[in-house]
């Protein structure tokens, strides 16, 4: 994900496993969970009654983000057969006010993306091959991007249907001169509008998302020790080499020299 609005740095896994919960069933958490958690349905429901009196109902293709402070009871009727994931971030260098929510509930949206996601995750965990935790973490971060990017794409469903058009042509042309005006054409919109639907669901105005991008690119293609320092400028949409270092030191640190130096030895 190019926006810089979630960033996560996963500390530790402590369990990932498939678990069913009998026909009736009652647990509680009445100081907090502990730890970061995620849920995914497989079959059943169970429903959860939050210590601050709410009370929601998850089922089959749900998955639920639950903060360590969360405090909660669980109630089932029948089967709950469920994926656990319990593990903690570091704090000081993860950043998002999606932490600091209770939780969070992703209803079917991504569903067999996440349910496929959890089944790798909770194999690599249970097997423990070599290298297992590495393994695991990174089926982790890529659980929690695709649960991120859904749910917040369904807090702004229509908003970014709408605006889809423009950010795929942000994508795609990233390296060519795009304007707000042709952005907003593509979405249908006034500029003004435009302006105003894109700040409900990216961080990041449209013009600084494609910068993000064109980094994004500079990184990758340093990286590769395949071009020169002018290809990549061009390459990333920059027709002037001394803005492009400018840029590329102001957002870095370094300039593209150093820090290809400094990746590559």
């Amino acid at each position: 994900m190019f926006s810089e609005d979630f960033y996560l740095d996963i500390k530790k896994i402590h369990i990932a496993h498939k678990y069913v919960l009998d026909r009736v069933h009652r647990c509680e958490y009445p100081s907090g969970r502990g730890h970061y958690g995620l849920v995914y349905v497989q079959s059943g429901s169970a429903e959860y009654r939050m210590f601050t009196g709410e009370r929601i109902t998850i089922t089959e293709g749900d998955t639920l983000f639950l903060s360590p402070d969360c405090a909660y009871s669980i109630v089932t009727e029948r089967e709950f057969e469920h994926y656990t994931v319990n593990f903690d971030i570091h704090l000081d260098t993860s950043r998002s006010d999606f932490f600091n929510k209770p939780y969070s509930l992703l209803q079917e949206e991504g569903s067999e993306r996440l349910k496929r996601k959890f089944i790798e995750l909770t194999n690599a965990w249970t097997w423990k091959n070599t290298g297992f935790e590495l393994q695991a973490t990174g089926h982790l971060y890529e659980l929690l991007s695709i649960f991120y990017s859904d749910w917040i794409n369904r807090q702004n469903a229509a908003s970014y249907r709408r605006l889809l058009p423009a950010r795929e042509y942000i994508e795609q042309h990233f390296h060519q001169p795009i304007s707000l005006e042709e952005l907003a054409k593509l979405s249908n919109m006034s500029v003004t509008n435009f302006r105003r639907e894109w700040n409900k669901v990216y961080p990041d105005p449209p013009l600084q998302y494609r910068d993000s991008i064109r980094l994004y690119y500079a990184k990758e293609y340093l990286n590769s020790g395949y071009y020169t320092v002018t290809e990549i400028a061009e390459k990333c949409g920059f027709d002037d080499v001394s803005y492009f270092v400018r840029f590329f030191k102001n957002k870095v640190g370094l300039t593209p020299g150093e820090f290809k130096r400094n990746n590559l030895g």
